[in-house]
């Protein structure tokens, strides 16, 4: 049995934008070939094609093709204001898919017959130079691509608020969340909102824009000062039968009102920095003199352009006849060669006849990302070279890897044995309309043997029943934006044993409501299924810093585990003891992927400056932006003890940081990395006024209010940081590293009983790290709650049995060198190593050196 993907589902580069792999350039190839056989269209449609084509480029595109604004012009002016009409943390854009995807199969038989009429074409061409393509001039020799772009995520991406666009209730209706009122109502063919403003006033803004289609839709308002921002109150677009049909706030468990990060007019709701990238075609952003961000667009939604790249070439050659006869028919680039999959005689899985390339993860997989944009222009760059892809860990992530906060699909595909055996998005999704390309169970049936996986030996539930296909148990699914269920992408194994241990949800229990992980542990036992081990143990060893840990990572990167993951565990050797990983951190840096070598460059963190540097060095001129400005990051706080060679071999590594964090420069999170580089570089006057920017755009950043008052303390001055540190405690009360910052800063400020307070509610938080119980038990020693103290130490270290830190603490404060508790934490000690000074002068102390 042969089993083959869907034609041309092969990878493009980004300036490729999904260019077609063409078979031949004359009109009887494309006939024979069967190019024009779609809704049984013939050679009149195609010589007829030619008008009108001209006639599409010379007009804008029409209303539901393109929405007005399509051509390189600023849409919004965005000058960073103060508090009152900014605010929030930076986010991912509070819209849905934002995947661009690549096209199955392209039809060229009615652009072939157009060099008949070249004059015409070409002087269309000539005119496009000032504009995108419209997609109606690709919909008369691709009408079929173009039908089911109209279908698409991608076209109802945004769309000019019209009577064809807008799906919510705009009759004058009334809804109030967390006390606000809000109004949507029609004046004439506009759409608008009446409701509180950023200042606490309320007004009417008009709705400009809509985002998405299914199941939610959101829309675009006027703020004023040329603002977009995308409103809070969404509509349901679900059945009435499924809850739809309705208004509903995005964050309905949190009162969200005027000064609140997440309220509409805030920076985490404005679309020039959170949305646009994703959501329009050929976004740029340019800051002015005086600050002001000005964002345009090609067009408004995801258009042809947006994935196949600048169209005015292939025309022109379409026009002269000439497209068999250039590279990917005048477009940069073009797909990835079709690889055919294989099944063997009495196998169960098709097999890749060849190894893939990442062209389609490098054109698809940077919007439907947890992302950093490094640079001006993705278009063309490898997925590694435009973006910084956030690595797995649990914050956005579940330990074993399920999702868990919003990190789309990027993250959680690479992390796939699928994906590393070559398996692409055009594999299971048709790239023009985002479906899938079969029904139900056959999309995992082009590879998975259906005689083998499709039957209830397999899934032991009953055919057609839940539980019966494969994504119930395969591609668990975790709700956001309220009605938006996501299904997890890494294609996860439900695994029990690991829920019991590790907490994380597993598909059984989540299906199977009110029965316990060791229901459904013994349930597979009962059918003969063994659990695999997972990487999730081998990371939990990692964060508690087990240096045994360090032999099976080795073993881990040395084998064929995706490089997601080993990347991902790669970071968290950080944690162990420096001369335990070496071997490991230079195995990593060796590594042939650059997301395998960004992990090993974040693990070498945790190395002396000289060690770090000699291991880091070859990485300064790495071939990829996102190790390079992984190594910046990890070489930034030792420059003072690099050697002057060093210095001037990293001057451009710098240099080339900043180059890359310029796009983003109306982000908060920006201006505070910019910050920070600045003031580890010694910088001082640039890391403040980076820190001025970062609050501007938004005061409510609780990083920012931290790592300024944390330099503002290291310049003497004790009571400006106060004053932020209170603000981050009044925006982020539960935050535990705010809760420290504050605590030790009363600790400097000599009010040390007060400090006890946040210091224990920081370490109390299932958020807390081994070093904010440090800090506590030594706030509590030297207050003389020396109980209170070893406690803390001793909870401590059963959470982190080798933080040396906590270890040591005990160990002082035990004071007791005969006792069985005080050996056995010197033992510990002694298997760390003496490399840390204090930890030798200890061991010294005991008599315990090795």
């Amino acid at each position: 049995m042969r089993v083959v993907p869907p034609k041309g589902t092969g990878a493009t580069n980004r300036n490729a934008k999904h260019a077609p792999r063409w078979r031949g350039s004359s009109l009887a190839t494309a006939l024979s070939d069967g190019f024009l056989r779609e809704d049984n269209k013939s050679l009149h449609r195609a010589r007829a094609s030619a008008a009108t084509v001209l006639r599409a480029l010379r007009r804008d595109g029409g209303r539901d093709a393109l929405p007005p604004g399509q051509c390189r012009k600023p849409v919004e002016h965005d000058r960073q204001e103060p508090a009152t009409s900014s605010g929030g943390r930076a986010s991912r854009p509070p819209s849905r898919r934002k995947a661009r995807t690549l096209p199955v199969k392209r039809r060229i038989g009615a652009v072939l017959v157009v060099a008949a009429f070249a004059g015409g074409v070409v002087a269309a061409v000539e005119e496009k130079e000032a504009g995108p393509i419209s997609p109606e001039v690709c919909r008369d020799c691709h009408p079929a691509e173009f039908r089911a772009w109209r279908r698409s995520d991608h076209f109802q991406s945004m769309r000019v608020a019209d009577n064809d666009a807008v799906l919510g209730d705009f009759s004058d209706v009334r809804v109030t969340f967390h006390g606000i009122e809000s109004r949507f109502f029609r004046a004439g063919d506009e759409y608008r909102v009446e409701t509180v403003g950023a200042s606490g006033e309320r007004g009417v803004f008009d709705v400009r824009y809509t985002f998405g289609w299914r199941p939610l839709q959101q829309y675009l308002l006027d703020a004023g000062n040329s603002r977009l921002q995308a409103f809070d109150v969404a509509w349901d677009d679900r059945a009435v039968a499924q809850g739809g049909q309705r208004w509903f706030h995005l964050q309905p468990d949190e009162a969200i009102t005027p000064g609140h990060p997440f309220f509409w007019t805030g920076h985490a709701m404005h679309w020039g920095s959170q949305c646009a990238a994703c959501h329009s075609t050929h976004v740029t952003k340019s800051v002015d003199a005086s600050g002001r961000t000005n964002t345009a667009y090609a067009a408004a939604n995801v258009t042809c352009e947006a994935c196949h790249g600048d169209a005015a070439a292939h025309l022109r050659h379409a026009a002269n006849g000439t497209t068999g006869s250039v590279p990917h028919a005048g477009f940069a680039d073009g797909p990835s060669p079709p690889i055919a999959w294989h099944l063997a005689p009495g196998g169960r899985i098709a097999t890749p006849d060849k190894a893939g390339d990442s062209r389609e993860i490098d054109q698809c997989g940077g919007c439907p990302a947890l992302r950093m944009p490094l640079g001006a222009d993705a278009q063309g760059k490898p997925v590694h070279d435009a973006y910084r892809i956030e690595l797995v860990g649990d914050v956005h992530y579940f330990p074993d890897g399920q999702i868990r906060e919003e990190v789309f699909v990027l993250g959680s595909f690479l992390q796939s044995r699928m994906h590393a055996q070559g398996v692409t998005c055009g594999n299971c999704h048709d790239p023009h309309s985002g479906n899938l390309v079969a029904e139900g169970n056959g999309v995992c049936g082009q590879c998975h043997h259906a005689a083998s996986y499709d039957v209830p030996t397999h899934h032991h539930h009953a055919a057609g029943t839940p539980g019966s296909a494969c994504i119930d148990c395969h591609m668990p699914a975790r709700t956001y934006m309220g009605v938006d269920p996501r299904r997890d992408h890494a294609f996860p194994i439900p695994r029990p044993s690991l829920s019991a241990e590790l907490g994380v949800p597993n598909a059984c229990t989540g299906c199977h409501e009110g029965r316990s992980d060791a229901w459904a542990q013994e349930k597979l036992r009962d059918w003969g299924v063994a659990e695999k081990e997972h990487w999730a143990r081998l990371s939990q060893r990692l964060h508690r810093g087990d240096p045994a840990a360090a032999d099976a990572l080795y073993a881990l990167v040395a084998g064929d585990t995706p490089p997601m993951v080993k990347a991902s565990l790669l970071a968290q050797a950080a944690a162990l003891p420096s001369h335990k990983v070496r071997a490991l951190l230079e195995l990593g840096l060796r590594d042939s992927e650059p997301l395998v070598r960004r992990g090993a460059v974040a693990g070498a963190q945790g190395q002396p400056p000289a060690e770090r540097w000699q291991l880091l060095a070859p990485r300064v001129h790495d071939a990829v932006a996102s190790v390079r400005f992984e190594t910046a990051l990890a070489l930034a706080d030792i420059v003072p003890a690099l050697p002057a060679k060093a210095l001037a071999a990293t001057h451009d590594l710098f240099a080339e940081q900043r180059r890359l964090l310029e796009p983003t420069a109306d982000l908060a999170e920006t201006q505070r990395m910019l910050a920070n580089l600045e003031d580890r570089l010694g910088q001082s006057a640039a890391a403040r006024a980076a820190f001025g920017r970062a609050l501007t755009i938004d005061p409510t950043s609780v990083p920012a209010l931290i790592d300024y008052a944390d330099f503002l303390q290291r310049e003497g001055q004790e009571r400006e940081a106060g004053e932020l540190l209170t603000r981050a405690i009044s925006v982020a009360p539960d935050s535990p590293i705010a809760n420290v910052a504050y605590g030790l800063h009363l600790v400097r400020s000599g009010r040390r009983d007060e400090a006890l307070a946040p210091l224990a509610k920081a370490a109390a938080t299932p958020d807390a790290s081994a070093r904010f119980l440090y800090i506590h038990a030594v706030a509590q020693h030297s207050l003389g709650h020396h109980a209170a103290a070893l406690e803390t130490l001793r909870d401590g270290i059963e959470r982190w049995p080798w933080d040396p830190n906590l270890l040591s603490t005990l160990v002082i404060y035990l004071d007791d060198p005969q006792s069985p508790e005080t050996q056995r934490h010197l033992e510990t000690l002694a298997e760390l190593g003496p490399e840390l000074l204090h930890i030798r002068a200890l061991l010294d102390r005991y008599g315990i050196i090795r």
